[in-house]
């Protein structure tokens, strides 16, 4: 009986234990679960893990000191300062051991970004570090160069005036698959919507330059237009711009557009895209609207979206610079990892789960020890009987060598 009891334990146990590890996936990934705060130890881990992605973009290890050099010196050329800047940061894996360890020798224990590029500095060609001097507002100096004004000024990018907002609501009135990304950011920009902070405005334009990118595509970029334009949705904005249209009036216009997509906002939805937008506008924050696009072409669904962020605000400019030449494999999103929180909902599945491991291993010891009995039963029977002088099978629990 044993047996038979341990066998139905253990076959229940085998269906309940995927199950329940499955229940708690879907709860981890339904509910979001995942929190990634940059905290500074979580912040560090991360920029360790971006820098040696940064490393990853030197093919050759010949000379690695010289490609180091090219790359600076290009970014610079082409006028890209937080790139150059992140490859000067990401120095100590980039180059070569021996110069690595000289660079880390002369940085004391708690360095911040600005001693890091002063030292890095030295390892640059006289000609690249005159132009990065020349151009790019050191850290250390930061209070008192243009590098705030210059970034306040990216931030300012305009979202679209009433003019290309009409334009947009003719394209979207006359072609029923029209994307409705640009359409709904262009009329959230003017505030018809309600208004945006200036973080989600920067969000919105780094969203849009994301947008023109060839590698921006594939499963994010259809969630989010369709997180983005759910906020005042297009069939909505359509009959409601025919609703209003009087006297032949093209209901495209903007007298008549504008209203309309007041009328089609859907305020549940229209926050959920603010706090999207939000996000992108904290990475653009902590980089430049332009990295933040940069970041969004390496995600692959709209759950990669804190990820990117969390490696926003740790690395700065050194994800700039991973974002732009590193290939988009998923490689730079799956570089933060976030903190489980642990539900009540989810307690429970992980209960289950322990008590369906608890029960397989329980069932698989009995059975085990039943085995070992049997077979020490049947070895007993084989090697302790002994036969007498007048031919009767006796049991003897004495050696099995002892004579007749």
């Amino acid at each position: 009986m044993l047996g038979v009891w341990s066998a139905f334990l253990f076959n229940i146990c085998l269906a309940l234990l995927p199950l329940a590890s499955a229940f708690a996936l879907v709860t981890v990934s339904r509910d979001h679960l995942y929190t990634y705060e940059a905290t500074p130890a979580l912040a560090q881990d991360v920029r360790n893990r971006v820098e040696r992605l940064a490393s990853t973009l030197i093919p050759l290890d010949f000379d690695r000191r010289r490609q180091w050099d090219d790359m600076v010196a290009i970014e610079l050329v082409k006028g890209d300062i937080s790139a150059a800047r992140g490859f000067l940061l990401s120095a100590r894996t980039m180059l070569p051991a021996r110069d690595a360890d000289q660079l880390n020798r002369s940085l004391h224990s708690n360095a911040t970004d600005a001693d890091i590029e002063t030292a890095a500095l030295d390892f640059l060609t006289p000609g690249t570090r005159a132009r990065y001097e020349s151009s790019v507002p050191l850290l250390s100096r930061r209070s008192a160069s243009g590098l705030a004004t210059t970034r306040a000024a990216e931030r300012l990018t305009p979202l679209g005036d009433a003019r290309d907002f009409e334009l947009l609501a003719g394209s979207m009135m006359g072609d029923a698959d029209s994307d409705p990304l640009h359409f709904t950011l262009t009329g959230l920009g003017l505030g018809l919507g309600g208004p945006l902070t200036p973080r989600m405005s920067e969000g919105a334009s780094a969203l849009i330059e994301a947008s023109r990118d060839p590698n921006f595509g594939g499963q994010f970029a259809e969630e989010i237009t369709n997180v983005i334009g759910a906020a005042a949705p297009a069939d909505r904005f359509r009959s409601e711009a025919l609703a209003r249209a009087h006297d032949g009036a093209d209901p495209a216009s903007y007298p008549i557009a504008a209203p309309a997509f007041r009328a089609a906002i859907d305020p549940v939805r229209a926050a959920a895209a603010k706090a999207v937008l939000d996000q992108i506008g904290a990475m653009s924050e902590a980089s430049s609207p332009s990295g933040a696009a940069l970041l969004l072409t390496h995600a692959r669904s709209i759950r990669d979206l804190p990820r990117l962020q969390l490696i926003a605000l740790a690395a700065g400019d050194r994800a700039t610079a991973v974002a732009k030449n590193a290939p988009h494999d998923g490689r730079l999103p799956a570089a933060a990892h976030g903190v489980l929180k642990f539900s009540n909902e989810l307690l429970s599945m992980l209960g289950f789960v322990a008590l369906a491991a608890i029960g397989l291993i329980f069932s698989t010891a009995a059975t085990a020890i039943e085995a070992a009995q049997r077979a020490w039963r049947s070895v007993r029977a084989e090697h302790f009987v002994v036969r007498t002088a007048r031919g009767d099978l006796v049991e003897s629990f004495d050696a099995p060598w002892r004579t007749l």
